[in-house]
């Protein structure tokens, strides 16, 4: 075992005081005119305003976002000057559907080291405004327009363009490197472990139920801000959640995503792109009782790393979990719950097998003994990302978030939440409440 020492200098911990989300919103709609800034600022301005501290308290923001606006480099940094807060160090990062748990780890590191004592990390990704580029061979050519000293030589140059070198290119939501997407990835793994189009739609169908009875008896309204977004006509007060999906014969009107005879892969059962941010404000455990702050809980370790990427990319949730158990010393039967992000069925259903993989252990985990079974009833217990939907930089912020109410409803606890990303990346934590 590595002791991953998550504590400062002074052996304290580093303590999630509080973390709140907007609902997500599928593409186009709720969420249509407000752009990942908007969502940002919205989100860590009901955080402060929900903590009786000072802002010059918090020293940090950091801001994960995958969705670039290109006139915006610094999301983070805009968030920051809005709040009228200039003093923040404030940075964004971009590292797929880790992005979120990803700056969550860089803000805890920097409580560890004694650079800071508060800080705030955070999410926000608005596909519905997803910027359109040109062509590299259009914007050759326009620039080759302008260039000419004659309208009459500028207008035959415009005439010479085509429909075709005018349509626009939207945002790239594959993997770079291979150009696979979700949707290939997916299919894949299904192929390759073997899971069927029933096993996917009918852990789609559960995550959907969990989800929609977790808002039904009110347990994500603490954590789960009403937002009233542009042009500020109306409130959004809840995921965009689809009751049909709880029906087993609303499955069966999807055709597989791909055209090939064996395919599995639905949009019922992948998770899909949405709108959304969420913001945690993290603390030194010693500052927080100074200012009579009650932590959510606490982080004991955390993991981030790296995988192979052309064959079962998605399996960056099991390599994290692996790192983030060993480094305190924890087997999966020792959790209360278990958190996966929902990339899709034949994903979380792949990482379930591997959880139990003695070959995998050993080839990739260099481990003499397999993770073990996890728990069905422990795992995405109140939904998840197939059913609330996925807005990149944000889904691995909603798994901390909604692990750490449920611990503390439950009177205290440890989780394990881990997600896998586009780049062959995983991130995993391991949490604790003490109720």
């Amino acid at each position: 075992m590595i002791d991953q020492h998550l504590l400062t200098a002074r052996s304290e911990r580093v303590a999630i005081i509080s973390g709140v989300r907007t609902p997500f919103a599928e593409r186009d709609s709720a969420f249509k005119e407000a752009y990942a800034t908007d969502l940002g600022t919205m989100i860590t301005n009901e955080l402060l305003s929900r903590t009786p501290i000072d802002r010059k308290e918090i020293s940090q923001l950091v801001f994960g976002q995958v969705i670039q606006q290109p006139d915006i480099p610094n999301l983070a940094r805009e968030i920051a000057l809005s709040l009228s807060m200039p003093h923040l160090q404030a940075y964004t990062l971009s590292s797929s559907c880790i992005s979120g748990m990803q700056a969550f780890a860089n803000v805890a590191s920097s409580i560890v080291s004694g650079s800071i004592t508060t800080g705030i990390a955070g999410g926000a990704d608005s596909i519905s405004n997803a910027p359109f580029s040109l062509s590299p061979l259009m914007v050759r050519k326009i620039k080759g327009i302008f260039r000419q000293k004659t309208l009459e030589r500028k207008y035959e140059l415009l005439r010479q363009l085509s429909w075709r070198d005018l349509k626009p290119n939207s945002v790239n939501l594959k993997d770079y490197m291979t150009q696979l997407s979700v949707s290939d990835i997916s299919e894949q793994m299904a192929q390759y472990y073997g899971i069927s189009r029933q096993e996917q739609d009918d852990f789609a169908r559960l995550s959907n139920q969990n989800a929609q009875n977790a808002w039904k008896i009110g347990l994500f309204k603490d954590e789960v801000i009403s937002s009233f977004p542009r042009p500020y006509n109306d409130f959004v007060v809840s995921d965009n959640l689809n009751p049909k999906a709880s029906r087993r014969r609303y499955y069966e009107g999807f055709s597989p995503l791909s055209s090939s005879d064996y395919a599995t892969v639905t949009s019922a059962n992948i998770s899909q792109p949405a709108d959304g941010a969420a913001a945690i404000l993290l603390m030194n455990e010693s500052r927080a009782k100074a200012l009579g702050l009650k932590p959510l809980g606490y982080i004991k370790s955390y993991a981030i790393t790296g995988n192979d990427i052309w064959e079962n990319m998605f399996v960056g949730s099991v390599i994290s979990s692996a790192k983030a158990l060993d480094r305190v010393g924890l087997q999966i039967q020792d959790l209360d719950y278990v958190d996966i992000h929902e990339t899709s069925a034949s994903q979380v259903l792949a990482n379930l097998q591997l959880f139990e993989s003695q070959k995998f252990a050993k080839n990739h985990l260099n481990r003499t003994a397999c993770l073990g079974e996890i728990d069905r009833q422990k795992l995405n217990h109140l939904g998840g990302s197939i059913a609330f939907g996925n807005p990149r930089a944000v889904s691995s912020l909603r798994l901390v978030i909604q692990s750490l109410n449920a611990l503390k409803r439950k009177g205290g606890g440890v989780s394990l939440v881990a997600s896998g990303g586009l780049g062959g990346l995983g991130a995993a934590m391991i949490l604790e409440s003490e109720g």
